[in-house]
């Protein structure tokens, strides 16, 4: 990878709340920042239109906005931690039908009343919320006073009453629980990593396994971010910024910086871990300090620097403006943008606790009775009279079925004797109701590590029967679908293809992965879904995938073909050659196939599985 030095940036990596973009703020000062920083760029057309908010919506990126003095001063006491007059919620920038909530906060009216991360707020006090309207606003208000939000809950509309009192925001706070320390962090802001680190100093000794819970984390500083995962892995780069020209900086904690710990981590993620948060799992899997255990987090992966007085002379009176100058990469290379941040074991949000509470029993003196996992390069130990528990075998069971290939279980016996097994082996054993992420045709398959791989993190499905069907071939609708899976991508506008209607069972795939720049039609506006892929058609649109994901497959991307590369891919197509040569470098081409050789199931979800691990997507 192709990097450049710089000291540690300070930038912003927060999911913040949405702001107001009417601005005090002079429009072509405004421009002028845009067409500067703006990590995409903006469209010279875009910026000739005559407002900020016109600007602003055009680029229709929900992290660049303007902040009036009194939000900017909202939003460092949401990142940094204060005690504020409100309900004690923090919500998405993005718009999609009302305001996402992203956490709530202990002993807020919030919490009391029942509102729960995900809730979409649709109205306050019975006026509806819009894009426009910052949500702050009508729900902030003195102490003692009453108001009435209106939430969508997945399509159920609920309505709460809330009295608005002072909030305290602790952004850390931690317990023992058992032998297990237990960090529960809300922001990175400016005491997070002093906060953790009287955590570790503080609880260390007694503790087995770390579980920093992070479910409920949008994000929040980048040098907080980096100083407070170093205290789990010591000094290093944490993570690379990219510019909109491709070049990178990197943000790093200096030599000497203290490795409080050598005890495992475990990141709890879910699908409102974001950001900052993103990059703290990254940075774990990275210097491999432990895993994550949960649902995949949500996928913010680009960086902001907020302008304001300390940094421009345009801003005047505490005024600021976010712009979205960088997309970050963790230090393996790896974008958490859209894809957000797999977890190396995929459990269910109502087992998510139990599971990684299981997980943090000290090595025991006596190996009977306890079970060994190594996993990404940890050990771990459970004690199975504890997992059996009424209250802890559905997520005992649920970890178990979640374990990847890549994992190594063992049942002990006698004082140190430990017995390889396999999680089925052991559940039918003990009796449990195991149900395998694997399917029962794909044992003997050349690529069968790879294809259990995928499965154990739900990427595969297998037909109305069961099984896999390995052999079959695909169709380019069928390998899009799938590839799109694999990335978790949001459906696309649609539109782009003559043969690809609305409704159609792949349209959602195809247009996303479209808009995502992975692919592209016959030339003739048509797509050919039903058309069965070639090798080389799915190398080209997997390299496409590397080049988006990875700091290593975009530098390949910009690569032209050596004269001896030239002669060993010289059979491909013309534009395939780049492509293999790429996959090829990152170690994910199989088969023998020639390119224009069809694809088989069992092929496709082999090379995608090894490109993924890769380029780190997935945990391993």
């Amino acid at each position: 990878m192709k990097k450049l030095l710089s000291s540690l940036l300070a930038l912003t990596m927060a999911l913040s709340l949405a702001v107001l973009p009417a601005s005090a703020l002079e429009l072509e000062d405004a421009k002028k920042l845009l067409a500067i920083h703006y990590v995409d760029g903006v469209a010279p057309e875009v910026l000739e239109l005559d407002s900020l908010d016109a600007i602003l919506e055009a680029i229709g990126d929900p992290y660049t906005f303007y902040m009036t003095p009194e939000q900017y001063q909202s939003f460092n006491q949401s990142v940094n931690g204060r005690t504020v007059v409100g309900i004690g919620a923090t919500v998405e920038t993005a718009y999609d039908g009302g305001y996402r909530v992203m956490s709530v906060l202990p002993d807020s009216p919030a919490l009391e009343a029942g509102i729960q991360p995900g809730d979409i707020l649709t109205a306050v006090d019975g006026m509806p919320t819009s894009p426009d309207v910052d949500p702050r606003v009508p729900v902030t208000g003195e102490e003692g006073t009453v108001v009435t939000l209106t939430v969508n809950r997945s399509g159920q509309v609920l309505e709460f009453t809330l009295t608005r009192r002072a909030v305290n925001i602790p952004i850390v706070t931690y317990e023992q629980v058992g032998s297990a320390g237990v960090i529960d962090c809300i922001s990175f802001g400016a005491t997070t990593a002093q906060s953790i680190q009287e955590a570790i100093r503080e609880l260390d000794d007694d503790t087995a396994v770390w579980i920093m819970d992070l479910r409920a984390n949008p994000g929040g500083d980048s040098g907080a971010t980096a100083t407070s995962a170093s205290l789990f892995t010591g000094s290093g780069i944490m993570l690379y910024f990219r510019d909109g020209s491709g070049r990178y900086n990197y943000s790093y904690t200096m030599p000497g910086f203290p490795d409080m710990t050598d005890k495992p981590v475990i990141v709890l993620t879910s699908e409102h871990s974001a950001s900052g948060s993103e990059l703290f799992a990254g940075d774990m899997r990275t210097y491999r300090a432990g895993i994550a255990l949960g649902q995949r987090s949500f996928g913010k992966g680009t960086a902001q620097i907020i302008f304001d007085e300390t940094n421009s002379d345009v801003m005047v009176g505490g005024e600021a403006m976010k712009i979205t100058t960088y997309r970050f990469f963790s230090p393996d290379g790896a974008t958490n943008h859209v894809v957000g941040v797999l977890p190396t074991l995929l459990i269910s949000p109502e087992n998510t606790s139990a599971a990684a509470l299981l997980l943090t029993s000290p090595k025991p003196a006596r190996a009977k009775d306890f079970l060994k996992l190594e996993l990404a390069g940890q050990t771990f130990y459970i004690d199975v009279k504890e997992a059996v528990k009424a209250e802890n075998k559905a997520a005992f069971v649920e970890l178990l079925e979640a374990l990847p290939p890549s994992a190594k279980l063992y049942e002990g016996s006698g004082v140190q004797s430990w017995t390889q097994l396999t999680p089925a082996q052991l559940a039918q054993q003990r009796g449990l109701s195991f149900t395998s992420r694997s399917f029962s045709d794909t044992v003997d398959c050349t690529y069968a590590r790879e294809i259990d791989t995928l499965a154990a993190y739900h990427i595969l499905n297998g037909y109305e029967d069961g099984n896999f069907h390995p052999d079959d071939t695909l169709t380019r609708a069928q390998f899009v679908t799938l590839v799109a899976s694999a990335l978790d991508l949001p459906a696309g506008k649609g539109g782009q293809f003559s043969d690809v209607q609305e409704g159609q069972w792949f349209a959602a795939p195809v247009s996303a992965m479209t808009d995502m720049g992975f692919l592209s039609g016959r030339g003739d506006g048509t797509f050919g879904p039903n058309d069965t892929i070639t090798y080389q058609e799915m190398v080209t649109v997997l390299s496409n995938v590397a080049a988006w994901t990875s700091m290593d497959g975009y530098d390949l991307n910009k690569s032209d073909l050596l004269p001896e590369e030239l002669v060993e891919y010289y059979d491909w197509a013309e534009w395939a050659r780049v492509p293999a040569r790429n996959l090829d470098a990152l170690e994910a081409l199989t088969g023998e196939l020639a390119p224009t050789d069809l694809v088989t199931r069992e092929l496709a979800a082999a090379t995608l599985c090894r490109l993924m691990e890769s380029t780190h997507l997935i945990w391993n």
